[in-house]
């Protein structure tokens, strides 16, 4: 990785998914440090996963300038190629929901009900927008170090206004509502649901289904 990205100095690495890596960088133009998501070019050569994963950090990209709610992680810009590409947003300091989790040992109530709270105005937001998140997790809910709370990574995100091929059997299985694990039509609902999920987690220390697969059983 070279030492810039347009107008971008990276700093540090901040984590590595199936699509590529986070950095911490400055703008330099700003002097503001956002987070810089940085598509693998190799993910993109394997036939299989290549394109979901083009697709993915498009919906991200896409949504540039456009959702700009309080408890959403902003989308500052984006740089799309034929194999390559980059997107820069909002830089949250201090890790994700996943990060304050505990095996067996419940969160604080007053905490629970703030993240419940926060998390449902960015969710219905996006839904007025036509934006169903499809992957909402602990690892996708940031807290920032003065206790803030902002929803993070649409690129599962099902868009109900798009002219574009949406992608399909995608996001977390323990967190799916059953109609997205059946391949049904989405709504608001279902991430209402997946939030159910991760308040009966962050409420019990325990995630709420257990199974050997994600088949849903037919009367």
């Amino acid at each position: 990785m070279r030492d810039n990205l347009g107008k971008y100095q990276i700093r540090k690495l901040l984590g590595q998914g199936a699509s590529g890596r986070v950095f911490l960088a400055l703008d330099t133009f700003s002097g503001n440090e956002v987070a810089l998501k940085v598509i693998d070019s190799e993910v993109l050569k394997d036939p299989d996963l290549g394109a979901i994963r083009m697709r993915q950090f498009m919906n991200e990209a896409s949504l540039a300038g456009k959702l700009d709610h309080p408890h959403i992680v902003k989308i500052l810009e984006a740089v799309m190629g034929a194999d390559h590409g980059y997107i820069a947003m909002e830089y949250v300091s201090g890790g994700t929901l996943a990060d304050r989790l505990e095996p067996g040992i419940p969160m604080d109530l007053d905490d629970i009900i703030e993240i419940a709270f926060k998390c449902c105005g960015a969710l219905e937001y996006a839904g007025r927008h036509g934006i169903v998140h499809r992957d909402v997790k602990p690892a996708n809910v940031m807290i920032s170090d003065e206790a803030e709370i902002k929803v993070s990574d649409f690129g599962a995100a099902y868009f109900h206004r798009a002219n574009v091929t949406q992608i399909s059997n995608i996001g977390t299985p323990l967190y799916e509502s059953p109609e997205q694990v059946s391949g049904q039509p989405l709504t608001q609902q279902s991430d209402m649901f997946s939030l159910g999920v991760l308040l009966y987690e962050m409420s019990t220390g325990m995630q709420p289904f257990k199974a050997d697969n994600v088949q849903i059983g037919r009367a």
